[in-house]
C-alpha cells in the first residue's frame, strides 16, 4: 500500500500503491485479451458435452473462430479488462492524513474532516471507522492500506488511534420490538435489516444516519445488527 509523507509530516497518504496499480492497470487488459482469445475454443469444447445448455449461443460464439473475429474478440477482451482496471483503481479509497484534517476521496467524492470533530479512529475488518465527539460513525468505508499503515499515519498527527472499537463492550445484539429501544429505532434497525438482506449498501448508510439522528449507533455482521446508544467525549 502506498504512504507518502513529507520531510515535516505535514501529510501522510495513503492507498492503492503504485505496484499494484500497475499490476491492475497492465494485468486485467491482459486477462482480457486472454479470454477474449479462449472463448470461441472454449465455446467449441463446450459443444462437445451433451448435457451442456444454451447450445444456440455456443454455436453462434464457435462459429467466430475467424482471423477477423479474432481481431474483435482480442480488441474487446484488451477494452473490457482496462475498463475494469480503471474502474478498479478509480474506486479505491485514498486518506490523507495531516495535523489538522482527514482527507478521504474515494471515486468523484470527497470529504474533509477537521481533526478537533474526531473522538476515535479503528478498523473494524476491512473497513475504516471514524467517530465523532458523540460517538456517531462519520465515516465508514472499506480501506486499501494495511491496519499498521493506518495506526501510524493517525497516531504520527496527533489523532487518538484505537486497536478495536472503544466502544466495543456497549454493543448488543437486536432483536425485533426490543422494549429497551424506542419504537421509531426498531422500525429502522427492522428496514435495515431488509436493507442488508438486500445488500443495498447506500440505504443501509442511510438508515445508520437516521439511526444515529435518534441517539443511537448500529453496525453489522452480515445481517446480525448490534446496537448501542451515543456516548459523548
Amino acid at each position: 500500500m502506498s504512504k507518502k509523507a513529507s520531510a515535516r509530516e505535514s501529510a501522510t497518504t495513503l492507498g492503492l500503491s503504485a505496484p499494484l496499480k500497475a499490476l491492475w492497470l497492465a494485468g486485467a487488459p491482459l486477462a482480457g485479451v486472454a479470454i477474449g482469445y479462449s472463448l470461441p475454443r472454449v465455446a467449441g469444447w463446450a459443444l462437445g458435452l451433451p448435457w451442456v445448455p444454451m447450445r444456440g449461443p455456443l454455436e453462434l460464439v464457435s462459429e467466430l473462430d475467424q482471423r477477423w473475429s479474432a481481431a474483435i474478440f482480442l480488441g474487446g477482451g484488451f477494452i473490457l479488462g482496462l475498463a475494469f482496471a480503471v474502474f478498479a483503481v478509480f474506486s479505491c479509497l485514498t486518506v490523507t492524513v495531516t495535523n489538522e484534517e482527514v482527507r478521504l476521496k474515494k471515486e468523484d467524492t470527497s470529504r474533509q474532516l477537521p481533526k478537533a470533530d474526531i473522538s476515535a479512529v479503528f478498523t473494524d475488518g476491512r473497513s475504516l471507522v471514524i467517530l465523532d465527539r458523540e460517538s456517531r460513525q462519520i465515516f465508514r468505508d472499506h480501506h486499501e492500506s494495511t491496519d499498521d499503515e493506518l495506526a501510524d499515519a493517525f497516531r504520527t498527527h496527533g489523532y487518538p488511534w484505537f486497536a478495536k472499537d472503544p466502544y466495543d463492550d456497549l454493543y448488543r445484539r437486536w432483536i425485533p420490538s426490543m422494549p429497551e429501544l424506542p419504537p421509531g429505532v426498531n422500525a429502522l434497525l427492522k428496514a435495515r435489516e431488509e436493507a442488508l438482506r438486500k445488500k443495498a449498501a447506500d440505504d443501509v448508510a442511510e438508515l445508520r444516519s437516521e439511526i444515529e439522528k435518534l441517539e443511537y449507533t448500529v453496525r453489522e455482521s452480515g445481517v446480525k445488527q448490534y446496537w448501542r446508544p451515543l456516548v459523548s467525549s
